[in-house]
């Protein structure tokens, strides 16, 4: 009961979750390429080499490991919503956009964009807040679902998305092959090709407060540095950065008629010098590169017909809004009654607790933690596996799982899989109070407050 005490205590008392720790790679198997080619040390962890037109991989490690994917998911989110939204059609912004996390290109609650600006502003700048808006327009979770059919139906099919922009989600992943899969076919639409490609454009500014007056636009530029370094044949590139998926980057470049793609996932070095050495190798050794694999055929294009942005979406299928300061606070104080509850059980036991009565402990105190959870906006909190993981962190040496059961007797709920166990196939108890933290723990939220503007009703 202490170590459960102990880290209830550590974990319940913060403020608010704390970032995700960067997720550990398997360890690299040798670089494959064909017969006499040396292979450099890319210092990545996994990465391929994909002849664009026939998709045959040309070399690669690790080409199959699923990992966080960061912004270089937004090349399926233009893939699939360009079809699908008419272009020139224009979107009105709202809060939920306005105030999500981490990279923005400047939307603004209550401006109106067209579909071709949000574009702009999602490839040139990365701006989650432009993703987020153009899933909006066509429905939150009717985008992410489409992501998902259409990563499918090119046959990237160990991509998962769980958001329009790469933010860390627990289960959004893709590998280095379906990333390069994944730009080959968004790279057909010469549309997505203008905007990779485009160093400057003109994206709307705060709206006159004179409807006469023509609206202020700002230059936003191209964050690309090998366009920016007029890099030869190059076809545009989208990077990405998060504490989940590390650094990663797509690209395409062509000479002599060959184009090839490369996609790398956890980057160790810099992204611009090692995506750069990447091409550059491969160009030179284009000649003795011989494939070593393949990607699925890409399939014909489906006739879609796209939809006006302003009318596209169901008005109540959007992004949820973030969780305000306030809630945070309120939140805090629910976790600090959870810890006192745990407390309070834990005197009034005479002896040692079993192992039901931990998972009655821990029970009492998630159903307040999540509250918290709710309210401090931890879309992963799962009060179920919090309370095995409990159970399983104070649980005395002889209430462990036999490795054969799922359980600790017929009373107790089964243990979740992806719990930890050591080399025996038993559960390891000093593994449960990290289990505990990490399933508590979610993406930090510290934004500001905004109402969404008056007269709309999404």
């Amino acid at each position: 009961m202490r170590i459960l005490i102990a880290t209830a205590a550590a974990v319940l008392l913060a403020a608010a979750p704390v970032a995700a720790e960067e997720t550990p790679a398997t360890p690299s198997p040798t670089p494959s390429a064909a017969d006499g080619v040396q292979i450099p040390d890319f210092a990545t962890k996994t990465w391929v080499v994909v002849d664009a037109e026939s998709g045959d991989i040309l070399a690669g490690q690790n080409i199959d490991e699923q990992r966080p994917m960061a912004s270089t998911l937004k090349t399926l989110t233009a893939l699939t919503l360009l079809p699908r939204l008419q272009y020139e059609s224009t979107y009105e912004a709202i809060a939920e956009e306005t105030l999500t996390e981490g990279m923005h290109v400047g939307v603004l609650a209550g401006s109106t964009y067209s579909v071709s600006q949000l574009f702009h502003g999602m490839m040139m700048r990365s701006g989650n807040d432009a993703a987020v808006a153009l899933a909006d327009a066509y429905g939150y979770q009717r985008t992410l679902d489409a992501m998902n059919a259409e990563a499918q139906r090119i046959g990237a099919t160990s991509t998962v998305a769980k958001s329009p922009n790469g933010l860390d989600k627990p289960g959004q992943v893709s590998t280095a092959a379906d990333m390069a899969q994944i730009y080959r076919a968004a790279i057909q639409d010469p549309r997505l090709q203008e905007i990779m490609t485009a160093r400057e454009f003109e994206f709307p500014a705060q709206p006159p407060k004179d409807p006469t007056k023509a609206q202020n636009t700002f230059t936003i530029f191209n964050h690309d540095s090998i366009l920016n370094s007029d890099y030869p044949g190059f076809l545009g590139g989208k990077s990405g950065f998060t504490s989940g998926a590390g650094r990663t980057y797509v690209a395409g470049a062509e000479r002599d008629g060959r184009r090839i793609v490369v996609a790398l996932m956890g980057i160790g070095g810099g992204t611009t010098a090692t995506a750069r050495d990447l091409l550059d190798w491969s160009f030179q050794n284009l000649g003795q590169l011989q494939p070593i694999g393949q990607l699925p055929e890409l399939p014909e294009t489906p006739e879609i017909t796209p939809e006006p942005a302003d009318t596209a979406g169901d008005p109540n299928d959007v992004a949820p809004l973030p969780p305000d300061p306030q809630a945070q606070q309120e939140g805090q104080l629910i976790a600090e009654q959870a810890v006192a509850a745990v407390q309070q059980i834990s005197a009034n036991l005479p002896q040692p607790p079993s192992a039901d009565e931990v998972l009655a402990a821990a029970t009492a105190a998630t159903e307040q933690a999540g509250q918290y959870a709710q309210v401090a906006g931890n879309e992963s909190f799962d009060p179920t596996a919090i309370a095995q993981a409990a159970q399983d962190a104070a649980a005395p040496d002889g209430e462990r799982r036999d490795p054969q059961r799922r359980g600790f007797g017929p009373a107790c709920p089964s243990i979740p899989a992806g719990s930890p166990t050591n080399e025996t196939g038993r559960h390891d108890r000093d593994q449960g109070p990290q289990r505990l933290q990490g399933l508590l723990q979610g993406p930090a939220r510290h934004r500001r407050t905004a109402e969404p503007p008056s007269g709309r009703s999404r």
